[in-house]
């Protein structure tokens, strides 16, 4: 059965007169500010350099991995943060890779005096391509088995590329215990098809918010004289909707510095495909930090629909590094309050 598990999912996407394409996820998306949000750019006083990886359904014969690598610095100067990111995804069933490299700016603007917004715009380059042999057609399966019996008949070339430009925008409001932030990728829908006609790359979009609760400060760090132990607990959510998809994460962490643990849930109960509620996963979290500049994260991702089982959920590492000197703040700053890795 599990054999055949992808080549399941990959019909059940393609029972529609139209095949909707997805971008890849990532459960700690705050790990991964820059492809969440590009008004995230250059969120922090310092410069910082960033790695994410996601192994998707692990236990099934092909994989589904996710890697991405940003960096990104602000400049109290101009206001401005300025970053680049790089992203590969491969699904090994179709010999599919999809490589995107993009440039991003955001810029700060104060509000008033507890109240922050920042914009933000990206534009990438795509290059995606597919081994058409490897594709396996209705006709091509045993109705009574589910075996794949002979060649489909279809005539491709082995491989196939395809290159395009996506624009992508964001803002972020925030104060110094709440946030709001939206954006939209893909804005100008670039073609993506391999065979010369049309295919539009859906438009996602992104509502995300959050509330950070503060408690007692505990002792102060040796490694920072100044700085106290942070201990807060921090809930959000992250609404997702792409093309004919849509979903929900929310969730809770807790913050001891330099220890970190949170738990998610994915999914839209309320809704349902063919009668199948929409539950996906369960998500835990455990996050550390390893010295003042450099924080590491894990996550797993516990299957909860009927893949349950099948599928061995997902393992997700991110790792953060923090360098340079501190951006010097005024009164009137306010400190994003969004997740620590």
């Amino acid at each position: 059965m599990k054999r055949f598990l992808p080549l399941i999912i990959c019909l059940s996407f393609g029972i529609h007169s139209e095949l909707k394409a997805q971008d890849p996820q990532f459960s700690q998306f705050y790990a991964s500010p820059l492809y969440l949000n590009p008004a995230l750019t250059g969120s922090t006083d310092r410069a910082r350099v960033g790695v994410n990886y996601r192994n998707q359904w692990p236990s099934l014969t092909h994989s589904f991995t996710t890697m991405s690598a940003y960096l990104d610095v602000f400049s109290k100067a101009a206001e401005s943060g300025i970053g680049v990111i790089v992203t590969e995804h491969r699904e090994s069933f179709l010999d599919f890779k999809s490589s995107e490299i993009g440039l991003l700016y955001s810029y700060k603007l104060q509000i008033s005096n507890d109240l922050i917004m920042r914009t933000g715009m990206q534009l990438s380059y795509f290059n995606k391509n597919l081994n058409f042999e490897e594709l396996i057609f209705g006709n091509q399966i045993d109705i009574d088995n589910g075996q794949v019996i002979g060649p489909s008949g279809e005539a491709f070339d082995r491989g196939a590329n395809v290159d395009f430009l996506s624009a992508s925008a964001g803002t972020l409001i925030y104060s110094s215990n709440t946030w709001i932030g939206f954006s939209v990728h893909h804005v100008n829908r670039p073609n993506q098809s391999f065979v010369g006609q049309e295919s539009r790359l859906a438009r996602k979009y992104s509502i995300h918010a959050g509330h950070k609760i503060m408690f007692a400060k505990g002792r102060r760090l040796r490694t920072v004289s100044y700085q106290f132990q942070e201990r807060s607990a921090t809930f959000a959510v992250n609404y997702k909707a792409q093309g004919g998809f849509n979903q929900l994460d929310v969730g809770a962490q807790l913050y001891f510095q330099p220890l970190l643990v949170g738990v998610w849930y994915r999914g839209i109960p309320v809704q349902s495909v063919n009668f199948v509620s929409k539950n996906e996963s369960i998500i835990a979290l455990f996050g550390l930090e390893l010295n003042q500049d450099l924080a590491f994260g894990y996550s797993y991702d516990f299957t909860v629909s009927q893949l349950a089982g099948a599928t061995g959920g997902a393992h997700e590492f991110s790792l953060t590094l923090s360098f340079g000197k501190i951006v010097k703040r005024t009164r009137r700053d306010t400190i994003l309050p969004c997740f620590k890795y």
